[in-house]
């Protein structure tokens, strides 16, 4: 009787008692790292809002132009808050991949690789975004200025205009970078970047006939001009 006990309830009882050792280690490291990981984003977040505020984060931001973008999400009080949040949660993803990395298992060293081999391209795409915004908005002043100094009619539609053009396309090459879709994105910018050049172009020939023709003459005047001296010299 004593045999049959130790060989059919006291032995797998052990192991089964050992396989939650094994599992429960791991899981109280995991779960350590999660709760000093929460910890270290606050502070870093708290940290991070205190620089950047002292630094007058949200001036630079207001003067490049992305700072309206950001309050528009209405996800971020100012964007000194923005900044901290992503410090944050830079900080909690590292601590979540090191967390994954302390479960040593072969479907959390695998997620692990992936996402760090993903890591270059989230960076490019995160610089091409930052760098795109700025030359978007840049452009859209710029032509602001240039077309308001040229006293045109409709001088804030043709900066948005440039703004979403210049934003539409830094998202495609974000999206690309990012290797989401790359075809469709691709085929889709080029088939709505085509059309809005023929809408247009068809819109100003038919809109702006004779401000077409009276240009083309006062710049063809010039040359027609010194053709003829030239011909008679």
């Amino acid at each position: 009787m004593p045999d049959l006990l130790n060989q059919y309830f006291v032995e797998p009882a052990m192991r089964l008692f050992h396989q939650i050792g094994l599992a429960l280690a791991p899981l109280v490291t995991v779960l350590l790292i999660l709760v000093v990981g929460a910890l270290l984003a606050y502070v870093v977040r708290r940290v991070v809002f205190r620089l950047l505020t002292l630094m007058k984060f949200d001036r630079f931001a207001d003067n490049a132009g992305f700072a309206s973008g950001i309050l528009r999400t209405r996800a971020f009080a100012t964007p000194s808050d923005f900044g901290a949040r992503a410090a944050q949660g830079a900080v909690w993803l590292f601590m979540v991949l090191l967390a994954l990395s302390a479960a040593n298992t072969a479907v959390t060293e695998a997620l692990v690789a992936r996402f760090v081999n993903y890591i270059p391209n989230l960076v490019t795409a995160t610089m091409v975004l930052l760098l795109g915004a700025l030359l978007s908005n840049f452009l859209a002043r710029s032509t602001l200025l240039a077309a308001v100094n040229a006293q045109w009619a409709g001088a804030r539609a043709l900066a948005a205009v440039v703004r979403v053009l210049g934003l539409l396309l830094t998202g495609v090459i974000v999206l690309e970078q990012l290797g989401i879709g790359q075809t469709a994105v691709i085929v889709t910018f080029a088939i709505l970047f085509g059309g809005v050049v023929i809408a247009a172009a068809i819109a100003f020939g038919l809109g702006a006939r004779d401000l077409a023709r009276d240009w083309l003459r006062e710049n063809l005047k010039p040359q027609a001009s010194e053709e003829e001296t030239f011909h008679h010299l």
